[in-house]
This record gives structure tokens, C-alpha cells and sequence, in this order.
């Protein structure tokens, strides 16, 4: 009898304590995506003509096509990241980021620096940027002068050109 009267007060703790312990405990960390819900949006990188170059600067020094193909106005960019080579209009984003894989992919990037920038009231801006790579072979390493020309389109600032130069 005093064994049952325990196992009877142990159920009926156990069911009074039960809810109140789960309602103390912490809400379950979504594993999954769907779960997670969207995340929270950061500002767009482009917002403003610094964010852009700050952009570039980044994607270029990690030696990412694809990045900095994110970063161009494809209704007319055009694009010489080989020095001295004439500028390839690029349609899409696509074709955008072929013209940076190569060189990307061929040149051991050691440094990307923007070194002046203009901004102008009427929607454009240009950086001038040091590049520090190994080009490898006879060439070794070599620094050279890259242009960067932007514009605003939409409230986003662009890419329109980028050119390299010995």
C-alpha cells in the first residue's frame, strides 16, 4: 500500500512538473533553412559608391570571378583585366565572369588596394587600384594600375568598366 501511495505521488509530481519544466525550457534552434525563416537582409553592397569598391576590393583580393561579376552593370559593362588588352563589352553575367576567371584563376593575387577614388554629384565614380600578383613564369611578380569606372543605375552603384594597365 505505501508502495502504490509513492508510485501515485511520483506520477502526480511528474505530471505537475512536467509542463512547468517544458515552459522553462529554451525554444528548439531550427536545424533546417525552412525552419530558420529568411534572414535578416544586410545592407546592399552596392548602396553607395564606397560599399561597391569596398566590394570589389574584397571579391579581387580573394580572386572571385564570380563575385565581382555580381558587381557589374551587364547593359554595358566592359572589362581588360589583362593588362593592356583592348576592354570586352560583357551582355551578361555570365560572360562577365569568364572575363575574370581567367585572369583570377592564372594571377596569384598578393594585393588589391584602392588607392583614390572620385565621386561625382552626377552618379558616377572612379578608383584607381593597385594589384600585387604573380603572373607567373618570366613575368613573376608584377604590380599593376587598375581602373575602375562605376555608375549609379537604380539606386545601385555598378561596375561600367574595369581596366588594367602596366
Amino acid at each position: 500500500m505505501i508502495l502504490l501511495a509513492r508510485w501515485l505521488l511520483v506520477a502526480l509530481l511528474a505530471a505537475w512538473l512536467g509542463p512547468v519544466g517544458a515552459a522553462a525550457a529554451p525554444p528548439p534552434v531550427p536545424t533546417s533553412p525552412q525552419e530558420a525563416g529568411p534572414p535578416a537582409s544586410p545592407p546592399a553592397p552596392t548602396a553607395t559608391a564606397l560599399r561597391l569598391f569596398t566590394a570589389v576590393e574584397t571579391a579581387w583580393a580573394a580572386s572571385d570571378a564570380e563575385g565581382l561579376a555580381s558587381l557589374v552593370d551587364t547593359t554595358g559593362v566592359r572589362i581588360a583585366v589583362k593588362p593592356s588588352a583592348p576592354p570586352t563589352a560583357a551582355l551578361n553575367r555570365v560572360s562577365a565572369a569568364f572575363l575574370f576567371q581567367d585572369p583570377m584563376r592564372l594571377v596569384r593575387t598578393r594585393e588589391f588596394r584602392i588607392v583614390r577614388l572620385d565621386v561625382s554629384d552626377k552618379g558616377s565614380a572612379r578608383a584607381t587600384a593597385r594589384w600585387v600578383g604573380d603572373w607567373g613564369g618570366r613575368q613573376g611578380i608584377k604590380q599593376v594600375r587598375v581602373t575602375l569606372t562605376a555608375g549609379l543605375r537604380a539606386g545601385t552603384w555598378l561596375l561600367t568598366e574595369v581596366r588594367a594597365s602596366d
